[in-house]
């Protein structure tokens, strides 16, 4: 047999993989949709009552801060109070502030200058900030958070209805820059694939998972579980928070709120790569292992398998002109594999409620996102700072 018929089968062999994982994963997905619970369900429960109290760490937060006041302004909820915890800032976020929360008593200004040690930069100003709370409820969001006006009024209806210890949404991610539209989408489905978050709301066989960007506590369970000082020195306290809660026995929820809840997480791509990286490190709980394993798979699934099937059209069609067997069911293959690896990262856009035009560059994208879960794990070797709210951290390897 000639060698390009071995390599056209090979390459069909790689395409047939393509379409089995491509289908696998479209299911997955279909089915984990199911599994997890919408804002608006929360529009159809009876209103919670009690004052919901909001801390919001900010940390040289000038570029959003004032839009996060103005969100908070325009909710239905009006039983609120606002305590942002302005965290060793270097650069108008006061200013600015101060301007935009102007004449709304609920709002409150707290600045803090230092960290200690053994804590995490805003594990500590959320400890502050939860100090000067008195609400029945504590909401730990962030200063990039842009919430619609109904949000807050249906999420703590669904934890009052759902009797959570700490309730938690995801929102959508911005795609104003066209770094965010090429690399977000990869980097998102990679945590979901290490957490699916359809299975954070089982009741049996819980693979518990948090979003630090809305962590909704009643406070008497806050307070129960030793608040932050449970996750002081954790890079990712919403993780850590579900992990630990959850063994205590404590009920946990997530929320799918990317209707009504934005994040503007990062405006430079060194940024969402130093972000992303820190992310993926506390994800894989610190294990280099895990993220070069992470690493890998995201490169044979979405740049190795596509070029296969690429390939494979390309040697079926070269080899139809040359008179090669099989020819036709060479290509063919590679044709349905590009159509179904396509429909799954339309799905993954079409989930994230992110632009279709990204998906075009999804190999590319898909290596970058790579090279950072292999960065993650090469500084946890290395002992090389992750550097985060104005601090270093290093990490231990486990």
């Amino acid at each position: 047999m000639p060698a390009v018929e071995i390599l056209g089968f090979i390459l069909a062999g790689l395409s047939a993989a393509l379409v089995v994982l491509a289908i696998v994963l479209i299911v997955r997905i279909a089915r984990a949709d199911r599994g997890i619970p919408r804002v608006r369900e929360g529009d159809t429960l009876p209103p919670a009552a009690g004052l919901l109290s909001i801390v919001i760490p900010a940390h040289n937060e000038a570029r959003v801060i004032e839009e996060s006041v103005r969100g908070l302004r325009r909710q239905t909820r009006r039983n609120f109070e606002a305590i942002y915890v302005l965290d060793r800032c270097t650069d108008r976020t006061a200013e600015l502030l101060r301007a935009a929360a102007e004449g709304d008593p609920r709002i409150r200004i707290v600045e803090n200058g230092s960290c200690p040690d053994d804590w995490a930069g805003k594990c500590n100003a959320c400890r502050i900030g939860a100090g000067f709370a008195t609400g029945e409820w504590l909401l730990f969001t962030d200063a990039d958070c842009r919430f619609q006006p109904d949000m807050l009024d249906a999420m703590v209806a669904i934890a009052e209805a759902r009797g959570t210890a700490l309730l938690s949404a995801v929102g959508r991610l911005t795609f104003k820059h066209g770094f965010e539209r090429v690399l977000q989408p990869v980097a998102g489905a990679v945590l979901f694939r290490i957490f699916p978050i359809d299975k954070a709301n089982r009741t049996e066989r819980r693979w518990p998972f948090a979003n630090g960007q809305f962590l909704l506590f009643r406070r008497e369970a806050y307070l129960a579980y030793g608040g932050h000082e449970l996750v002081k020195d954790a890079l990712l306290e919403d993780l850590a928070f579900a992990w630990r809660i959850h063994a205590l026995g404590g009920k946990l929820g997530v929320v799918d709120a990317s209707r009504r809840m934005e994040v503007a997480m990062y405006d430079s791509a060194r940024a969402m790569r130093s972000g992303w990286t820190r992310i993926f490190i506390e994800s894989c709980g610190r294990n280099p292992a895990r993220l070069v394993f992470a690493g890998i798979e995201l490169l044979i699934a979405s740049v190795l398998l596509p070029l296969a099937a690429a390939g494979a059209i390309a040697v079926g069609v070269v080899g139809a002109f040359r008179g090669m067997e099989h020819a036709v069911l060479v290509a063919a293959s590679g044709c349905v594999a590009l159509a179904s690896g396509f429909a799954l990262v339309a799905l993954l856009h079409q989930r994230q409620r992110a632009p279709l035009a990204g998906s075009v560059l999804h190999p590319l994208a898909a290596a970058v996102v790579a090279a950072w879960l292999f960065d993650g794990a090469r500084m946890l070797v290395k002992r090389v700072p992750v550097r985060w709210g104005g601090r270093e951290y290093i990490l231990t390897p486990r």
